[in-house]
């Protein structure tokens, strides 16, 4: 009996048990919250102004934590910079998942990404940091357009920086974009748990793969273009490049549990810390991806994991790899079927100034999923 007898007979035991995981749940529902505000570009809903924003018209932006909506309100400019790298960084989730069973679907409304986010597999992983990675991404680069009014180009690479090149240009500002970056993704991670760590990881994991490809590009000058002396600065690499070095560590992602140091005199700080699951791995660095639950096969539709399956997905009959029938179809088997298309083909220019074309017919065929 003990503390249940204290209790009124209308609460059962069930019900307490619900109530207490219920901070939990809701942790791990908060992650991505901001992933609502992808449409904000286009949005015909938000009224700005360089002095100041008026965030009240967007119902996306209510999913905003306090702390990032001061960000916003702290930066003009930056709102639609932030929106526009998460629509970036969900075309390259598509784009380099586009051949494997679990293809990075999205939905409308807040939960973009789906009920995938509440778990800790791979797929939740490589999410957080490509959209991580792409927020950083595209506020570095806005800054160095001039798109944002509390930041510029990184100017403090001045002078002789070679024998025969010295630093000049307008670099991007790459310091700004994860510092942004971490203040304002990294603030709508709530709770102390292994999930908490997990997505903290990983997106610290895009930002540092956005900072680790930036490249020096040059401009010559001297005599008939002779190079006597090179102008350069640092340019950020293209998302497509992020994200193949993110897909490759995706493959590579190493297993974690909470760390353990065997002392009772260990601080919390010290405890909230990630080790690999098996003893013989080395620690995952900061470029690595991290995850602590095995993925779906993703196979068929499960409403209650988010999967949609890959009945009917588009699949390559003579490929062996990840893209071919039989992976992707699971065994299933797949279905052929033929479709006339007509293209426009045989294009001439002609001055001035129309282009004429033919329109061709052909037959294509398709495989499909059972």
């Amino acid at each position: 009996m003990g503390c249940w007898a204290l209790l009124p007979s209308w609460v059962s035991p069930a019900l307490l048990l619900a109530l207490a995981a219920l901070p939990a749940a809701l942790a791990a529902n908060s992650s991505g919250r901001w992933w609502g505000i992808v449409n904000v570009a286009s949005s015909t809903n938000l009224l700005t102004d360089s002095k100041s924003l008026q965030l009240v018209l967007e119902p996306s932006l209510q999913l905003l934590s306090r702390k990032q909506r001061r960000l916003i309100r702290q930066n003009p400019g930056i709102l639609h910079s932030v929106s526009g790298g998460l629509q970036s960084a969900v075309r390259e989730c598509k784009w380099q998942f586009r051949n494997r069973r679990w293809n990075c679907p999205t939905a409308p409304g807040p939960h973009l990404f789906g009920k995938i986010v509440n778990r800790g597999c791979r797929e939740t992983a490589f999410i957080f940091a490509i959209t991580s990675a792409g927020v950083t991404h595209s506020v570095a680069r806005s800054c160095s357009e001039g798109s944002i009014e509390s930041c510029t180009c990184d100017y403090r690479r001045r002078g002789p920086g070679g024998p025969d090149w010295h630093w000049g240009g307008c670099s991007d500002n790459i310091d700004f974009g994860r510092l942004f970056g971490r203040e304002f993704v990294d603030s709508g991670e709530k709770g102390r748990d292994l999930r908490f760590l997990m997505n903290l990881h990983n997106n610290e994991a895009g930002r540092t793969t956005v900072f680790s490809e930036m490249r020096q590009e040059c401009k010559c000058h001297g005599m008939s273009g002779s190079c006597t002396v090179r102008t350069c600065w640092m340019r950020l690499p293209t998302l497509r490049a992020v994200g193949d070095v993110l897909r490759d560590r995706f493959d590579g992602a190493s297993r974690v549990l909470y760390g353990n140091r065997g002392s009772n005199r260990a601080s919390r700080a010290e405890l909230l810390r990630l080790e690999p699951e098996d003893p013989a791995h080395k620690p995952p660095s900061p470029h690595d991806l991290v995850y602590f639950e095995k993925s779906p096969n993703f196979c068929t539709y499960s409403g209650r994991l988010g999967t949609a399956g890959t009945t009917g997905r588009a699949c390559n009959s003579s490929s062996p790899a990840l893209d071919g029938c039989e992976l992707l179809c699971c065994g299933r088997g797949h279905r052929t079927r033929t479709q006339r298309v007509t293209e426009r083909c045989n294009c001439t220019f002609h001055w001035c100034c129309h282009v004429s074309c033919r329109n061709c017919t052909h037959t294509r065929v398709l495989h499909e999923c059972l």
